[in-house]
């Protein structure tokens, strides 16, 4: 199968998983811009981005290049820096803020997976930096309140982390048959 990995990544994750991805297909993982010049030659093309504002970054562009290539294979990893599903984080609000870039009515049938990735404030445009310190204020006032859920999102975002973990790709490639 000849494939194509892209990315947009701000802070390194969405990269670090193209790359495994693409190790996986025996192809490349390049970054958005270079799609059109690379895409058309492939049979399969991934999207490896994260969600920024409950929308997937990169989302709209490629939606036109899909529309535009309705015979080639199409996929999706969303990463994000909540921790992978469980009874805290429930797959199903992965699912609705992936559903704002690729509505089901639209995409029923798109693979695409969910990967923990990291957060690192340091690495955030001015804007963005803006825009968590807001999100943490409010995040604060979940905790006063007593939200155990939105302590530990807290601590874990003014600490930094990096969730990476090439095992969250395993669904994906499970879905694509490799």
């Amino acid at each position: 199968m000849n494939a194509l990995v892209v990315y947009c990544s701000q802070t390194g994750s969405a990269r670090t998983y193209a790359v495994w991805l693409a190790e996986d297909l025996g192809c490349d993982a390049v970054t958005l811009d270079q799609l059109d010049a690379k895409g058309p030659a492939c049979d399969l093309v991934v999207l490896c981005s994260w969600f920024h504002a409950a929308s997937i970054k990169g989302a709209k562009r490629f939606r036109a290049y899909m529309g535009a290539h309705p015979n080639q294979r199409f996929a999706v990893v969303a990463v994000g820096a909540n921790p992978m599903p469980c009874a805290d984080w429930p797959a199903a609000e992965k699912e609705e803020a992936f559903r704002h870039s690729f509505p089901a009515d639209s995409y029923p049938d798109l693979p695409w997976c969910y990967c923990q990735g990291g957060f690192h404030f340091e690495k955030l445009s001015a804007i963005d930096k803006i825009a968590m310190r807001i999100y943490f204020a409010m995040l604060q006032k979940e905790v006063d309140k007593g939200s155990k859920r939105d302590a530990v999102a807290l601590r874990m975002m003014r600490e930094g982390f990096d969730g990476c973990n090439r095992a969250y790709l395993e669904p994906l490639k499970e879905q694509l048959g490799i």
